[in-house]
């Protein structure tokens, strides 16, 4: 018979999805997919929208066939999962993955929205999908661009509104069978985090005393320093397809830290977050009340 998740967590976009990935894949007890991202609750459902410039990521799993495919490795695992933060943004998703697979755990991943939306700005522009240079010109394009249907890719500002997703999985699985985090927690006290997320889907947390320092950084986002970087970065995704296929993941790690380590940091303006903190007030206040979080540090408008 086969296995299928009973929990997946669906975002949000960079807040460190990709670290908590490799630090389930490494609990014994824990069964995540291979490959990040699967899509398969947007594209066999109602499509993932990619009108945009540049290449889009693997976008394969469009049937339940496929998608039971990729857990057919489950051996002894008691927490079977995925982790794909397009999940995160459209409203459909949470009914979908109830219908499929009944009352799973959720978790969320949240940040700063400001440094959330700047780093999703810095990501697109890296790999070669978004050609406006200023970040606040491109928020002023997010309504432009969806009337186009680039999809919420390009989302920068409107994925940094968490309330309505948080109110959306809630009232979806029920408040007990969603756990959300914070990514500045995850960063700083790592232990205690993963803690919480492997006590939340049911696996023993003493891994958790090997894992509370990170190894490295995964998923950097910052500005190429050199022509041959810049190309490297625009053809990542066609890279890391090949590479899953034909070289060891030591050595695409390897490859993959070369690459981040020649990044120049890029840093958000002043003026830049205190656009973004003023059109989030309220949202951050709603947040607030769904969580019991005190938002204070998020909403400093100037850091």
């Amino acid at each position: 018979m086969t296995s299928l998740p009973n929990f997946i967590c669906v975002g949000a976009p960079k807040t460190g999805t990709t670290a908590l990935h490799e630090d389930l894949a490494a609990h014994p007890d824990v069964f995540v997919t291979a490959v990040k991202e699967t899509h398969f609750f947007r594209l066999a459902f109602d499509g993932l929208p990619w009108n945009g410039p540049g290449t889009p990521p693997p976008m394969q799993v469009d049937s339940l066939e496929k998608y039971k495919a990729l857990f057919a490795g489950v051996k002894t695992e008691t927490a079977i999962g995925e982790i794909c933060p397009s999940y995160f943004a459209d409203p459909r998703t949470p009914g979908h993955i109830h219908d499929t697979l009944g009352s799973i755990k959720i978790i969320i991943m949240l940040r700063d929205p400001a440094a959330r939306a700047f780093s999703q700005f810095l990501h697109a522009r890296l790999i070669g999908c978004e050609p406006e240079p200023s970040f606040l010109k491109a928020i002023a394009l997010e309504s432009e661009r969806q009337s186009a249907h680039w999809g919420e890719f390009w989302s920068y500002l409107g994925q940094s509104h968490y309330a309505p997703v948080l109110e959306r999985y809630f009232s979806t699985f029920g408040r007990e069978n969603v756990l959300v985090l914070r990514h500045e927690h995850y960063v700083r006290e790592r232990k205690e985090s993963l803690q919480d997320v492997y006590n939340f889907i049911g696996v023993p947390p003493d891994i958790a005393d090997q894992q509370c320092m990170p190894t490295r950084k995964v998923n950097i986002s910052g500005v190429p320093n050199n022509r041959a970087t810049a190309l490297a970065f625009r053809h990542i995704e066609k890279m890391a397809m090949i590479g899953r296929l034909l070289v060891p993941t030591p050595i695409r790690r390897k490859v993959r830290s070369l690459l981040d380590r020649s990044l120049t940091k890029a840093t958000m303006t002043g003026e830049e977050r205190h656009y973004i903190i003023s059109r989030l007030s309220d949202d951050l206040t709603q947040v607030e009340k769904l969580t019991g979080w005190d938002l204070s540090d998020w909403k400093v408008p100037s850091q």
